[in-house]
């Protein structure tokens, strides 16, 4: 079974998690999945997923198609794996085998105050 595209990190703020791969040519259909971290929690329980697919999103200079994960919680660690969508015969599709995890922090929510801006008329 295909394994799914390695992630890459491109960035995270509170509540937004971006991550890049690098699609199979054999394949179009992805599902990112992401769950808040530790390890012991189980994927089918609580794990959340969305479906990506490559002839739909723009890819960058080096091919890559990038992604945000959204809603997430601000301070939260969440660990994400990527798994290739096999349709077979024209059956029901199935998964491939995932991606090696990716574990990311969202940014904490910030209490300083943020520089202002002045405008004298």
């Amino acid at each position: 079974m295909v394994a799914g595209p390695k992630l890459d990190f491109v960035g995270a703020s509170e509540t937004i998690i971006t991550v890049s791969f690098t699609p199979l040519s054999s394949h179009d259909n992805y599902l990112l999945e992401w769950k808040e971290y530790p390890q012991a929690s189980k994927w089918d329980i609580d794990g959340q997923q969305k479906s990506i697919n490559a002839k739909e999103v723009p890819r960058s200079g080096n091919n890559k198609l990038q992604t945000n994960i959204e809603g997430l919680n601000p301070g939260t660690t969440y660990t994400l794996r990527l798994k290739v969508v096999v349709a077979v015969n024209g059956e029901e599709p199935t998964t491939g085998r995932p991606s090696p995890e990716l574990i990311i922090d969202t940014e904490a929510v910030s209490c300083t105050p943020k520089p202002s801006q002045c405008l004298i008329l």
